[in-house]
């Protein structure tokens, strides 16, 4: 289960700066039930955070965590960007939960001169597991040759592929 947010900035970001966004995530109570597949799959339960220009489209990702729990806890990455976008996208995947909630807040973003940074709190890596192939529009397609495909996988990468045969 997917759900969108973005919040739109006063001023587009600079592709010449560095900035520091920090956000705070708490997962509410009650947890849902701890045999749910998804529960017990962190890497199916987690918040992507983006940059984009389109109000209704993710965009570039910046930065991936888990969904927290029961206690706020603070995230922050140092990013810059390629565009000069004009929103902060959040998108929360709760795997095939569709009853699931969790609390994002307070969202602060400054220009900053600290270097670019691998945030402490990222998904260690682990092998990346495809989540969903989308075409051009956006829609979840199965695999077609000759067609371009977007993959989308649990660490946010996103690869392009087209497939000759």
């Amino acid at each position: 289960m997917q759900s969108k947010l973005s919040l739109e900035l006063n001023i587009p970001l600079s592709n010449k700066k560095n900035y520091k966004l920090s956000f705070w995530i708490k997962d509410p109570p009650p947890a849902p039930p701890v045999d749910t597949p998804a529960c017990s799959d962190p890497l199916n339960n987690l918040v992507h955070i983006g940059t984009s220009n389109y109000d209704n489209q993710f965009g570039t990702h910046i930065y991936s965590s888990p969904l927290g729990d029961s206690i706020w806890k603070q995230y922050s990455i140092v990013f810059n960007t390629q565009n000069e976008e004009e929103y902060i996208t959040v998108q929360v995947d709760t795997g095939n939960i569709s009853q699931h909630s969790v609390f994002i807040d307070n969202f602060v973003l400054v220009e900053t001169e600290e270097p670019l940074t691998t945030p402490i709190n990222e998904i260690a890596q682990q092998e990346k597991q495809l989540l969903r192939i989308v075409d051009v529009l956006g829609k979840e397609t199965p695999y077609k040759k000759n067609t371009p495909l977007f993959y989308i996988y649990n660490d946010g990468t996103v690869e392009k592929k087209i497939i000759v045969e």
